[in-house]
């Protein structure tokens, strides 16, 4: 219980602020605990084995709520599927669906001594309402992952086509880093530096900071906030993740079962 206490006072706190701005777009979002906030680990779910993440977000200036709905399914224990499906609320009096992520990631080379783990992602993206869409894009990713004693270091490359002729080629830089700093503990850092499909230049500079902690054996729990060093657009993002495996709780309760009998 004294865990999920600071997640509901934040919960709480992203009811309360308000105003507006220009709208920016996501994609690909990570199942936690493969990841930080957006930037994705190169490390991949086991096989069978299905996570989803429900992520709320509360945008202050401009002012909206945006909920994601990420999913990712072990195909094999190298290849991972994946899904980023999202809402968006109250931004200028009107809301719907953004453009949606699909993909799969596989791992070419697993982490092993002085080397990293590392994988690439190949995907797409569905246009949602025109307000908050791209018009649909294509591309993919280079994901690196390393593990240094209690720290584990994740960076992203992205690139993306718009399908749309009006709109620019998206490159996304990723870096973030994950500090077990106690048991079931998490501190959490990310860096982002983006050029939209928007711009012709990079037009986001945005750092990250929270923690995760996991509240169960197949479930965990996050929160933090984001702030734009470039454009101050957003001036502020505060984030509150939960993510769900649950096979993990199926397996947990058949081992359980087959040690009684």
């Amino acid at each position: 219980m004294k865990k999920i206490t600071p997640l509901l006072i934040l919960l709480l706190v992203l009811t309360v602020v308000t105003s507006s701005a220009a709208f920016d777009t996501k994609g690909f979002q990570p199942v936690q605990p493969y990841g930080t906030f957006s930037t994705l680990s190169a490390y991949t779910i086991e096989k069978g084995k299905p996570g989803i993440m429900f992520s709320l977000e509360r945008s202050i200036e401009p002012n909206f709520y945006r909920l994601f709905i990420n999913a990712s399914y072990g195909l094999t224990d190298k290849i991972e599927l994946l899904t980023s499906i999202p809402f968006i609320f109250n931004y200028r009096d009107t809301g719907g669906i953004g453009d949606i992520s699909i993909g799969y990631k596989y791992n070419i080379l697993s982490e092993k001594g002085l080397g990293p783990s590392i994988s690439y992602l190949v995907g797409f993206s569905i246009p949602g309402k025109e307000t908050f869409s791209t018009h649909g894009h294509v591309g993919g990713a280079l994901l690196v992952s390393k593990r240094i004693g209690p720290f584990r270091g994740h960076g992203n490359l992205f690139y993306f086509k718009s399908t749309s002729s009006s709109m620019k080629d998206e490159v996304e830089l990723r870096l973030g880093l994950d500090l077990a700093a106690a048991h079931s503990f998490n501190i959490l850092s990310e860096l982002i530096v983006k050029k939209s499909h928007f711009s012709d230049h990079i037009d986001l500079v945005e750092g990250k900071m929270g923690y995760r902690v996991k509240i169960a054996s197949n479930s965990y729990a996050a929160l933090g906030v984001g702030y734009d060093f470039k454009n101050r657009n957003p001036e502020l993002r505060i984030f509150l993740t939960l993510s769900l495996f649950p096979l993990d709780q199926v397996k947990v309760k058949r081992i359980y079962e087959e040690e009684k009998t």
